[in-house]
Order: C-alpha cells, then structure tokens, then sequence
C-alpha cells in the first residue's frame, strides 16, 4: 500500500512539475553557470530557480565550510552541543571567501546541522553527516546517508556514504538528508521530503559534465509555496540530472553568484518578504582558480 501511495505521488509530481527547460535561452550570470527562472501555479503556486554549472570550464574548483578555530570545544551559547564551524550567511561565505583571493562565482548552503532549538540564534553548528574540506573532516556524524562529494582531482559525484579510507582524496564533502534521483529514477527520500516548503537540492548528469543546483522559495503566501521532495527531483531530471541530493532547505535554502559588474553576491531564491537571511552551518563555493596563458 505504502509503495503504491508513493508511486501514486511520484507520477503526480512527474506530471504536475514538468519543467520546459531550454537551456539556449538561460541568462549567462558567471563563467560557466547559466540560470533560469520559472514560475508555476499549479498545484500551487512557485518560484522556481535553476543554475547549471559547466563543470569542464577551466580552472573550476570547488570549496567549503572550514573548521572553526575552536572546533571540538563546547559551544558556550549550547554546552551539550560541539563547535564544529561558525554559522554565517551564504552570501558572506562568499565575500570572505573573496577577500581571501579566491574568484567564487557560485555558492550555496549545504549540510543541515544542530543545535535547531529555540532561540535559533547559536552562533556556531555541528553539521550533519560527514564534512570535509581538503581532506581534513570537519565532522564525521553516521549513518551519512546521502553525500555530495567533489574528489581533489576534480570528480564530482553524489553517494550514499563515502569510506573513511578515502577521506584524504576529498576536496570536499557535504552531506544532505536523502537521494533523491538515481540514474534518472525518483526515490523515496523519507519524511523531510513530503510536504511543500523551501528547498534547495543539487543534481548531476550522468556524465558529470555538469552540476545543477535548484531552490524553490516557500512559505510565503501570494509569492511561492513551496515543493516536495519527488518534485524537485522531477524538475532536476527536466533539467538533464541523472542523480540528485536534498539539501537543507527551510529557511536555509540559499544560492548565489558573483554580479562581476556591481562586484556583489546575488541571491537569487527569496528567503522572506524582508530579505532576510539567515546564517547557516555549511555551505559550499565554486570558485576559477587563474589560467596560464
């Protein structure tokens, strides 16, 4: 019965969240990143934002949260909790991350993390799963479940647990709350992905040519509602995705890229009304490390 209710469910989002995705008339916003925009109103209604990266564009790289300097200690704002990494806004991760030299065009939020109590302000997070940055695990939390895994020779793919022999061959590794798409098919990701609400997710295709990362604004009545999680793996395999991963969405859901001519980051899904943003414990960055010539 559970099986046929969520085969019922999957055909509905494969139907009803169709996207005409022409890529020809994307709008160019970075080296290599190309970004569509879509608004639909039924079954509800939803704005809808789609960048594909070129993974094969020279000097491509990616990177991620680091430790914080005070990685292991207690957190004082959550004793029973462990600094892992600070929490910061997405599009800070990336000024910073500029200031530091690097030429990040894109960067989005990742792995969900803890504490998410009230009063929701800590100023440091344990991400969820496992993270890595440079072969240096920033936190190891098991079962992984669903990993986003970019190798330091340049490999980019999305697997279920990654074994601890091969942490030191990771560029970085972020971890999300299911699979969503495998070779094309729609999985069961579990309860995070039933109901409508904010989401961002990342897929590849099969070649992994190319990275697509996708947010869907929610909660906001009269702007956007929200998607479940078989609908954005619908929309990614639109887009040419073989395999997708949910990622921490809510209000967490961020995804920018560097505006060249107002020297900014831009963000691209609409958190709320206000605009605000808020800060995350993990996120990822896509940056172009210089060509010879």
């Amino acid at each position: 019965m559970r099986h046929l209710l969520f085969t019922l469910l999957l055909l509905t989002a494969c139907s009803l969240f169709a996207l005409e995705v022409d890529w020809s008339k994307a709008k160019p916003v970075q080296t290599g990143a190309l970004l569509l925009k879509f608004e639909l109103t039924e079954p509800r209604l939803e704005k809808i934002n789609l960048m594909r990266i070129d993974l094969r564009t020279p000097g491509l790289t990616f990177t991620g949260t680091a430790r914080d300097p005070d990685w292991g200690k207690p957190m004082p704002d959550y004793p029973k909790g462990i600094i892992r990494t600070k929490r910061i806004r997405t599009r800070d991760f990336m000024l910073n991350c500029r200031k530091q030299g690097l030429n990040m065009i894109v960067a989005a939020n990742s792995a969900p993390w803890s504490p998410w109590r009230k009063p929701f302000t800590h100023k440091y997070a344990n991400p969820a799963g496992l993270g890595i940055l440079d072969g240096e695990v920033i936190c190891d939390r098991r079962p992984h479940r669903a990993v986003f895994r970019v190798d330091r020779d340049g490999r980019v793919d999305i697997v279920d647990s990654v074994p601890e022999e091969e942490y030191s061959k990771i560029r970085v590794a972020a971890t999300g709350f299911a699979i969503i798409l495998r070779d094309g098919k729609i999985l069961p990701g579990g309860g995070y992905e039933k109901n409508p609400m904010p989401r961002i997710a990342y897929g590849l295709s099969q070649d992994r040519h190319y990275l697509y990362i996708i947010t869907v604004d929610g909660r906001q009545k009269g702007w956007s509602l929200g998607a479940t999680g078989p609908e954005i793996a619908a929309m990614l395999r639109d887009a040419g995705a073989a395999d997708a991963i949910n990622m921490d969405g809510g209000g967490s859901a961020t995804l920018c890229y560097w505006d060249e001519a107002k020297q900014t980051p831009v963000t691209v899904n609409r958190h709320t009304e206000n605009g605000y943003q808020r800060p995350v414990g993990s996120n990822i960055g896509i940056y172009l490390e210089p060509q010879s010539k």
